[in-house]
């Protein structure tokens, strides 16, 4: 019974496909070591490649770590299953991080297990939350205040950095965990801090829950079906917003940038989530982030200048129509020595932008356009090959309608350019003259003249990902 319902999760949620090589988190509790049975009677007909990863987080006595250890060793050793043992200091870490003892323990599990997994080449990590722990997240969320995305409690799947993380305990109560482990004859080990109450989900499972359970008996199944319509109705927004935000929004590598027309013209409902998903396209996730940080964004929209400084070196930024989210940890990368020599005609990739040059001769009379991101060049005022760039010290530029140069340091400053998006703008140059700022401003050396004979269309676009 408990294996089929695990099989029916799996299969409704597309959690397994044979091949797969798995990372099992085991701490040697009763609902890691339920998913590790579970998993390894699917190991044949799945054909699965497991590996066990067992952390100590150094919360208890060396002696209770050791027994968690030894335990997970000698599972491993019975089901003849590869086990990676990692150490860490999560007391020390969340003292000098300012994080609360379940952040911190949250946090170094997934870069471990994430490190693990890709170590071992795992592209899917396994972990053992069931329907009970669903319900006591969903608790916990509501306490502290969600969003409807937090309201769903813990998700089946997800993904980490190209890394699936699994959970086909998660329509399974703790009790039926229980009773699969006594009929394996099998004693897991017993955590005793999940008995301290100083932890909020500790005490929503043993006083909350308990409590509620006075005013509806079946509280937990009452609470699991509501976390999973918000799941329902979540999965309907997250449609209308990814449409919404391909229409407003252009991704970089480094940076998002959302057309503020676009955006006002939104309910507020949806502008607020377009604006976590630009910030969690950046991030990789949202935590840290939080309902007050969101409204910081929308008082930075209101005011029309300045910058904001997020969590995780996250920043927002205002121009003129748009607000650019940008992330300062990947923007320190140096593209000035990176050279892409442009074909003509042709088409010239860039990798690190993700865009695609397009270059050709046209004839007859010029239909300019208004995209930014065409430009027509009189070809006899250039000197092949022509050649990409990025923004380098001392650069100068003679911007369309000027009769001198400039410093391209005070173009940017002039187009209100921010200073960490300058070194992603890529240059077209000719010899050693910047012949047009990709995106802003074409040199005035190079434009199209009554006299012209010959015209250059250079264009760029973003491939799809």
């Amino acid at each position: 019974m408990f294996q089929e319902k695990i099989k029916n999760t799996v299969e409704k949620f597309k959690l397994l496909k044979k091949g797969d090589k798995v990372l099992i988190a085991v701490s040697g509790g009763p609902d890691s070591t339920a998913l590790l049975f579970a998993l390894n009677a699917f190991k044949r007909s799945y054909a699965l490649k497991l590996h066990i990863a067992h952390l100590n987080h150094m919360f208890r006595a060396k002696k209770e770590t050791q027994k968690d250890y030894d335990f997970v060793y000698d599972l491993a050793r019975r089901l003849r299953l590869p086990l990676t043992f990692g150490k860490i200091d999560v007391p020390k870490y969340a003292k000098d991080t300012g994080l609360s003892l379940e952040e911190a323990a949250r946090e170094k599990r997934y870069e471990f297990l994430l490190k693990v997994a890709k170590d071992v080449g795992a592209g899917k990590i396994a972990l053992g939350h069931n329907l009970d722990d669903r319900v006591e997240t969903f608790c916990m969320r509501l306490i502290r205040g969600a969003a409807l995305g937090g309201l769903r409690g813990i998700p089946p799947t997800r993904k980490i950095n190209g890394t699936f993380i699994i959970r086909p305990l998660v329509e399974v109560w703790r009790k039926d965990i229980e009773g699969y482990l006594r009929s394996k004859r099998v004693k897991p080990r017993q955590d005793v801090t999940n008995l301290m109450t100083k932890f909020l989900r500790n005490r929503i499972r043993h006083k909350l829950i308990p409590y509620l359970e006075q005013f509806n008996p079946n509280i937990k199944q009452t609470l699991a079906r509501n976390a999973q319509n918000f799941a329902y109705d979540y999965d309907v927004l997250m449609g209308i917003i990814d449409e919404a935000f391909k229409k407003c929004a252009e991704v970089k590598t480094d940076s998002v940038e959302i057309k503020l027309k676009y955006l006002k013209s939104k309910p507020i409902g949806v502008q607020r989530y377009i604006l976590r998903k630009a910030i969690e396209l950046l991030k990789g996730d949202l935590r840290r982030l939080d309902y007050s940080h969101i409204e910081d964004i929308k008082n930075l929209i209101e005011s029309k200048k300045g910058s904001l400084d997020l969590p995780d070196k996250i920043r927002a930024t205002m121009r003129k129509d748009s607000i650019i989210f940008c992330n300062l940890k990947k923007s320190k990368i140096s593209k000035s020595k990176i050279y892409r020599l442009l074909s003509i005609p042709g088409k010239t990739f860039i990798p690190e932008l993700n865009l695609l040059f397009d270059a050709k001769f046209v004839k007859g009379r010029v239909k300019f356009q208004k995209s930014k991101r065409v430009e027509y060049i009189d070809h006899d005022k250039i000197k092949p090959p022509l050649y990409l760039r990025y923004w380098q010290s001392g650069d100068r530029f003679r911007p369309l309608g000027m009769a001198t140069e400039k410093k391209l340091q005070d173009f940017f400053v002039d187009e209100k350019v921010p200073r960490n998006l300058r070194g992603s703008i890529p240059l077209l140059v000719s010899g050693k003259k910047i012949i047009w700022v990709c995106g802003l401003r074409l040199s005035d050396g190079v434009k199209i003249t009554k006299e012209t004979t010959k015209i250059l269309k250079i264009s760029y676009k973003r491939q799809c990902r």
